[in-house]
């Protein structure tokens, strides 16, 4: 631990300084909340990763938190196994950035990538590296795709809108005792964060090798072509409109491409 506060202002500026991985942060704190805080401090580039604590049990409110960027809410009544379980999760997902982040810095020549990739993915199960072939893996909402693909025979099985598979996300980790937000509202924000990310990641292969089998393959499958057209205008800069994604597509496509 490297710091502490219990005003907002006064812990912005110390987050900007001291740049710490991981920040505990409450939403209701005085002179600034800590909704204010994380949207300032992204705003800046600030790298860190948030958790929210709060006894706050409005969905909308919750919803704002993850459309910030938190990693996840925990809810008070603080539980400390709860607490130390999440942290572990942060930590989980900082590494797998960083590693990935090594594979960019450390490659020289091109043709040692698959070599390097192989490296990294080795006891990754099909599931993971498909999630890792999209650049997720270490986004929070990739394990809750996860979740869906690995158990796609159960989730699908008469259901009829994504709330139904939330809904059944929510029984998995109760039933299953996982120290994950059962939210249905945080779920559906960690899922649509993830695939957010993953068109940002097509989008720029296909910026950078439009006839790429992969960026092909996944563009065609997870995803309207016409919105990953529009993703990649957006990171030219030559559309103001970014694309859009469809959840349903997206984990259809993920269970066809997985079982393929």
């Amino acid at each position: 631990m490297i710091g502490d506060s219990g005003d907002g202002e006064e812990a912005e500026k110390k987050i900007s300084v001291l740049k710490p991985d991981i920040v505990l942060m409450d939403f209701l704190l005085p002179s600034k909340d800590g909704l204010e805080i994380i949207k300032s401090l992204k705003k800046r580039g600030v790298n860190t990763h948030f958790i929210m604590i709060s006894q706050v049990e409005d969905q909308a409110m919750i919803s704002q938190a993850y459309q910030a960027g938190i990693e996840f809410f925990i809810h008070k009544p603080i539980n400390a196994i709860e607490t130390v379980s999440v942290i572990s999760k942060v930590q989980e997902i900082i590494k797998l950035k960083d590693t990935v982040d090594k594979i960019r810095k450390t490659v020289i020549n091109l043709d040692d990538m698959p070599q390097l990739e192989a490296n990294i993915k080795k006891g990754l199960n099909k599931v993971e590296f498909f999630l890792a072939d999209l650049g997720i893996l270490g986004e929070t909402g990739s394990e809750d795709i996860k979740v869906i693909i690995e158990n796609h025979e159960n989730f699908w099985q008469n259901i009829n809108n994504l709330q139904d598979i939330y809904q059944h996300l929510k029984q998995y980790y109760e039933n299953y005792d996982e120290k994950k937000s059962t939210d249905t509202k945080a779920i559906e924000m960690r899922i649509r964060r993830a695939i957010d990310k993953a068109l940002k990641n097509v989008a720029s292969m296909g910026l950078e090798d439009y006839n790429n089998e992969q960026f092909i393959r996944f563009a065609s499958t997870l995803f309207d072509f016409i919105e990953v057209k529009k993703e990649m205008d957006f990171l030219r800069g030559k559309s103001p409109i970014s694309g859009k994604i469809n959840i349903k597509k997206f984990l259809e496509g993920s269970i066809l491409l997985c079982k393929a």
